[in-house]
């Protein structure tokens, strides 16, 4: 008989079971009536339903994030290409500044070139008068012959074309 447990402890189990639901101790659960509980499961049924909704979510959440993470990565990308631009700008913005100051420093040249052309075409005009102007004296020439003067050895036909030449040069660089 030492299996069968002994009359004192099975009182003492049968103690602490209640035999039936009324012997049970009453507790605030079971002030709730039907209709919540019935609720409370319509509701959980609901939010199990809206599981696709959950899915969803999780979904857009994990697309957004993948956006975001592009966004930063064009965002660094189109920082790198600004910060290259910006270089590419200053770098033509100094050869900007370099041709202006060339183009100035050229146009000065030729209008100093033109001045000295001028000074030349006049000292020119000069030489030309005083060549009109000397006359041969008749030691010089043969016998019979008529008066000459310097001009008449030059050949003034050459002299003009380069002179036109030079006019014709200016007038298309001033274009």
């Amino acid at each position: 008989m030492a299996n069968s447990p002994s009359p004192a402890s099975s009182s003492q189990f049968s103690r602490s079971r209640p035999s039936s639901i009324n012997d049970r101790p009453h507790s605030p659960a079971d002030d709730v009536p039907v209709e919540v509980l019935v609720e409370h499961l319509l509701a959980a049924k609901r939010s199990l339903s809206s599981m696709n909704l959950v899915l969803r979510a999780n979904d857009l959440a994990t697309h957004g994030r993948l956006l975001h993470e592009e966004a930063v990565i064009l965002s660094a990308q189109t920082a790198f290409l600004q910060r290259g631009i910006s270089e590419q700008v200053r770098i033509l913005l100094r050869i900007r500044r370099g041709m202006t100051r060339a183009y100035d420093s050229g146009k000065r040249e030729f209008k100093s070139l033109l001045r000295t052309l001028d000074g030349a075409n006049n000292k020119l005009e000069s030489t030309l008068k005083m060549l009109r102007d000397t006359v041969v004296e008749s030691v010089f020439r043969p016998e019979g012959e008529e008066p000459k003067s310097l001009i008449d050895f030059v050949d003034e036909k050459s002299v003009d074309g380069v002179r036109d030449a030079l006019k014709e040069s200016v007038a298309e660089l001033q274009v």
